[in-house]
C-alpha cells in the first residue's frame, strides 16, 4: 500500500496510527486513488472514516462519462447463487459446520425451550430475529421475511443466515437498512470489535474480520472511522436498544418508516449467547404517502403476508 501511495512504509504507518478525525482530505483522496476506487465507493470511505462528503473530483472538459452501476458498498463480489429455499424455525435449520465447532451442545430441555421461543416469535407480527454471539441467525420469525424478500441472494450475507455479514457485505443491505453506514455498520464494527476482545480464538469472528481486512473500505471504516464514531457518539450508541433508525418496507403501505429497536432477549437465551432483536415499525400517516408522520407516535403491527 505504501508503494500504492508513493511514500516510505514508515510514512504509511504514521498514518495508520494517525486518529481518524486527523486525516486531511488530500490523504484520504490519496488513499482512494490508490485504491482505485470509484467515486461512489470513494464517497462510502469518507462518509465512514470521517462523517463527511467526499469532494467533487475535477473532471476534465475532454473526459467521457460512463455510466456505472451501483457500487459495491463492502465485502467480496461473490457470484450469485440460487436461493436455498424458505427460512424455517431454527430447530429445523442446521447450523453451519464451522459456526458450532466450539459451540456447547444443547441439551433436550433448552432445544425444546428455543422451539416453544420459535412458536412465539412466530406469533408475534413485528419483524423479529434471534441470533447467537457470532450474529449467525437461528431464527426469524415471517415479519422479519417480509421486510427482506426484495433482498437478492448471495452465499454468505443473507440475513437469515448471519446478520453481521449481510449488514457488512450484502450489496443490497442498504436497500432496506436506511442510513446503514452509520446506523447499522459502525454499531455492529464495534460490537464486532467487542466480541473479539472478549473471545479473541472464535473462528468464525475471526473469519468476519478477516473479510473486513479484505474489503479496503470496511477495513477503513473498522480502523479508522470507528475510533472516530465512538468518540463522537458516546458508548451508548454502540448498543442496537432503544435506537430509532430507518428503514426502507417493500410494502408501499409502509415505504420509508421509521422503527425503533427493542432487545427483549430472556435471560434463558443470554445465558446461551442469544440475542432476540424486533424492529418495532412507526405507522406512516397514510398508506401512499408513507413520509408523512401523525403529530403523535403510533405504532401497528406489520403483517407476515
Amino acid at each position: 500500500m505504501a508503494a500504492r501511495l508513493e511514500i516510505s512504509a514508515g510514512t504509511y504507518d504514521v498514518w495508520e496510527r494517525t486518529p481518524a478525525h486527523e486525516w486531511t482530505e488530500d490523504r484520504l483522496a490519496a488513499l482512494v486513488k490508490a485504491l482505485e476506487m470509484t467515486d461512489q465507493q470513494g464517497g462510502w470511505l469518507f462518509r465512514l472514516a470521517v462523517d463527511r462528503e467526499m469532494p467533487p473530483s475535477p473532471v476534465s472538459p475532454a473526459s467521457t462519462t460512463v455510466p456505472l452501476g451501483p457500487a459495491r458498498p463492502s465485502g467480496p463480489a461473490f457470484p450469485y447463487r440460487t436461493p436455498v429455499g424458505p427460512l424455517f424455525p431454527f430447530p429445523s435449520v442446521a447450523a453451519p459446520s464451522d459456526s458450532i465447532d466450539d459451540a456447547p451442545s444443547l441439551d433436550a430441555a433448552t432445544r425444546a425451550y428455543l422451539s416453544d421461543y420459535a412458536t412465539m416469535m412466530d406469533a408475534v407480527p413485528l419483524p423479529s430475529v434471534l441470533f447467537d454471539r457470532r450474529w449467525d441467525v437461528a431464527h426469524v420469525n415471517p415479519a422479519f421475511q417480509a421486510l427482506f424478500r426484495g433482498i437478492g441472494p448471495h452465499p454468505t450475507a443473507m440475513p437469515d443466515q448471519n446478520f453481521l455479514r449481510f449488514v457488512l457485505f450484502h450489496p443490497e443491505a442498504g436497500s432496506v437498512l436506511g442510513d446503514r453506514e452509520t446506523s447499522w455498520c459502525l454499531p455492529l464494527l464495534a460490537q464486532l470489535e467487542s466480541a473479539l476482545e472478549r473471545w479473541a480464538d472464535d473462528g468464525v469472528l475471526q473469519a468476519i474480520r478477516k473479510d473486513i481486512e479484505d474489503d479496503p473500505i470496511m477495513d477503513a471504516a473498522y480502523r479508522f472511522g470507528l475510533p472516530h464514531w465512538v468518540r463522537a457518539t458516546g458508548a451508548a450508541a454502540v448498543h442496537h436498544d432503544g435506537a430509532v433508525r430507518t428503514v426502507y418496507h417493500p410494502d408501499p403501505g409502509w415505504g420509508h418508516a421509521e422503527c425503533r429497536i427493542v432487545d427483549e432477549t430472556p435471560g434463558t437465551l443470554q445465558d446461551d449467547g442469544y440475542t432476540r432483536m424486533t424492529l418495532v415499525l412507526r405507522e406512516p400517516r397514510h398508506a401512499g404517502t408513507p413520509d408523512v408522520r401523525r403529530g403523535k407516535s403510533h405504532l401497528r403491527a406489520v403483517s407476515g403476508t
